[in-house]
């Protein structure tokens, strides 16, 4: 192999290993949470059901100019919110509990690769941000009143740096769908990332 050619691959792998390192993503979850590695077709009021809420990733390093959201102040809670805007490009990620008869509410933790910049729980925010950041080819609740979480039953999360507990109600005898949408900062290439450019360097200055 020459060293044209070692370059030109050792360019591929740390784009890869980059790209990778930059995407949104979970890095876990606890408590009655089920981390959906693919987002769902649908999260429409009937469709995802169940014991414990789901999270899942939608798109990534996405620019958003004076995005509304619910909440900016980390650490924080839903009980203080502070609303502003998003001026960036930002990862975006959902958080869904929909009950079934006699299941009332989940309890878990999410934590994610980047800080949390942003969230979205009024109905009205997540309709206005679904076209913007939601999942490709996922169908969201658009302008569904009782989805967020204004719902009969109590929600409640918190946040601190890269971590969300949430405590999410829903009363599916009245339709009710609690979500969350989360806004994280987009996470800078790691260490491996960085090495495999480096090895593209000192190929280029032994040529």
């Amino acid at each position: 192999m020459n060293t044209r050619t070692a370059a030109l691959l050792l360019v591929a792998a740390a784009s890869t290993l980059a790209a990778h390192d930059a995407s949104a993503a979970i890095t876990g979850v606890s408590g009655q949470t089920n981390w959906l590695l693919l987002p769902p077709a649908s999260c429409t009021a009937g469709t995802l059901t169940g014991f414990n809420a789901h999270a899942w990733d939608e798109q990534q390093n996405v620019a958003l100019t004076n995005t509304f959201v619910d909440m900016t102040n980390n650490p924080g809670n839903m009980g203080s919110p502070i609303p502003g805007l998003l001026n960036g490009s930002y990862d975006s990620h959902f958080i869904h509990f929909e009950g079934i008869p006699g299941v009332i509410s989940a309890q878990g933790n999410v934590t994610f690769n980047g800080t949390i910049v942003g969230v979205a729980f009024v109905n009205t925010t997540l309709d206005a941000t679904d076209p913007l950041v939601g999942a490709f080819g996922t169908v969201y609740p658009t302008t569904y009143f009782p989805r967020g979480t204004n719902t009969l039953q109590p929600s409640f999360f918190s946040i601190n740096g890269n971590t969300i507990h949430f405590n999410l109600a829903a009363l599916s005898s009245v339709g009710e769908v609690a979500q969350i949408r989360v806004f994280t900062q987009v996470p800078t290439p790691g260490p491996i990332a960085l090495l495999g450019l480096g090895g593209l360097l000192a190929a280029r200055r032994r040529r």
